[in-house]
């Protein structure tokens, strides 16, 4: 019984992303030998990839040099081919990746940097989304505040990084060795907020205690509770600063239970 459609095309991707060639009894050579269409095929595939990376993960590219990066990458994308069509959403698992990948072991901060970078790449492609008036918030009383919700703008990320990848990636991709060298790579934990605002994708550092509370806003949790939960944060001038560049996207109320069976 002849192969399937989708057994060929399964096997076609086992000879891209796992040099299995038995795929190639099924390919018509027609002037050029089945193998050589698919080393063809595997070669541009490893280009197209490659380069995806390379475009997510600038940062990562400078700090270990193309030669690096292009192995690195090789390896990459064996262990994970892609499972869709977009190129900006290959590449999730880079970090983690390079985190296991012997090679760079002793480049602690790199996985950091990837995934820095990933927020970012995130940020950049995440939907286009209204931000939140704060005028809105002004028209409620004192007693509905507690109860407010907001949901994050679809941009954001809250990377929390055990190294100071941002300084990192900043001086790198400045080509600023002054800078370079000022960083010190075990100067972290840093915890950031990443967003896309109307001048582009932004990072930005906040305190731990003000990291946390932005956390527990965009999960959703009734800003009443949290205020008091977190006391320690200059919880107003945070909340101006998220709604001056846009990091919330809208809010809901949640009634007390007792208002809402009335």
């Amino acid at each position: 019984m002849p192969p399937r459609l989708h057994e060929i095309q399964q096997a076609f991707g086992a000879a891209i992303f796992a040099d299995d060639a038995r795929v190639a009894e099924h390919v018509v050579a027609d002037g050029i030998a089945a193998v050589d269409r698919l080393r063809v095929y595997r070669n541009t595939a490893f280009s197209v990839l490659t380069d995806a990376l390379r475009l997510t993960y600038p940062a990562v590219d400078r700090l270990v040099g193309t030669a690096f990066f292009d192995g690195a990458a090789a390896a990459f994308i064996r262990q994970h081919p892609p499972k869709g069509a977009y190129l900006t959403e290959y590449g999730a698992a880079f970090a983690d990746f390079l985190a296991a990948f012997p090679p760079a072991a002793e480049i602690g901060y790199l996985p950091d940097v990837a995934r820095f970078e990933w927020a970012l790449n995130i940020a950049a492609n995440a939907p286009d989304a209204r931000s939140l008036d704060p005028a809105i918030l002004a028209t409620f009383n004192a007693a509905e505040h507690d109860d407010v919700r907001f949901t994050p703008h679809p941009s954001l990320g809250l990377p929390h990084l055990d190294h100071p990848a941002d300084a990192i990636a900043d001086a790198v991709l400045a080509g600023d060795e002054v800078a370079m060298a000022a960083v010190d790579p075990s100067s972290g934990p840093v915890w950031l907020v990443v967003h896309r605002g109307p001048e582009g994708v932004e990072a930005r550092r906040l305190t731990e205690a003000e990291w946390r509370l932005t956390e527990c806003l965009c999960a959703g949790l009734p800003l009443g509770p949290m205020l008091d939960a977190h006391s320690d944060v200059d919880a107003a001038r945070l909340l101006t600063d998220h709604l001056a560049r846009g990091r919330f996207a809208g809010f809901d109320l949640i009634r007390p239970c007792l208002e809402a069976s009335s």
